[in-house]
């Protein structure tokens, strides 16, 4: 056969098919006892290193005289104190954006969006950090800081900020929730694990605050 018969008779005669790509199962979703699971055991290891870090405070203190602390530490510095008002009021922002999650909760459990009350739970978190910020500038003023008052200024901010990192981490998981209930109503009363797990890492995040407003700022 010439070019030009092969060419006419490639107009008539399509070529053989490609074999058709093998489809395959979609993996099936996680059971929500085992996404629980997973943060449950992402929790507790979140316990031990607030504990240690919290052991390791309560050691160095009882060494320097657990009811004499702060102690003269001889570089000159004279300690501020802790501003215990300002930072109680920002304790029960915390504690109130616990509730204000919980009720994002049970909302999305009804039926209802929640969404007023997730952004509200982020905005309280938000709030929280931005005045431990504030604390953080009068301290520093003061002459309190990491390298500054000896062990007590280390262990301090080493506490507060590892735990101002959780809150930022906590506001943003949140805010992503939110994101995914406005744009998307991704969660319903018969899908929400996301949100539960999520509320799950934020009442941790608040019951460590807690123990640390108790202990850095009473005892």
């Amino acid at each position: 056969m010439n070019n030009a018969a092969f060419n006419n008779a490639s107009l008539f005669h399509a070529s053989p098919a490609a074999p058709a790509a093998v489809q395959h199962p979609a993996a099936p979703p996680t059971p929500a006892a085992i996404c629980k699971l997973g943060t449950i055991v992402f929790l507790c290891s979140e316990t031990l290193l607030f504990s240690g870090l919290i052991s390791a405070y309560l050691v160095v203190r009882q060494a320097g005289g657990f009811w004499h602390w702060p102690p003269n530490f001889g570089d000159g510095i004279e300690l501020p104190a802790m501003p215990k008002l300002l930072t109680g009021i920002n304790t029960v922002i915390l504690v109130s954006s616990s509730f204000v999650y919980h009720f994002a909760e049970v909302q999305v459990k009804r039926g209802k969006s929640g969404a007023v009350f997730i952004l509200l739970a982020a905005l309280l978190g938000a709030t929280f950090v931005g005045i431990q910020c504030v604390e953080w500038t009068h301290l520093y003023r003061e002459g309190l800081w990491f390298n500054k008052g000896g062990v007590y200024g280390s262990s301090f901010f080493t506490l507060t900020g590892f735990h101002g990192a959780h809150v930022c981490i906590g506001v943003l998981l949140i805010l992503w929730c939110f994101f995914l209930q406005v744009t998307r109503r991704t969660f319903t009363p018969q899908r929400h694990v996301a949100l539960e797990n999520v509320g799950l890492y934020w009442h941790f995040v608040d019951i460590v605050w807690v123990f640390l407003y108790i202990i850095l700022y009473w005892l």
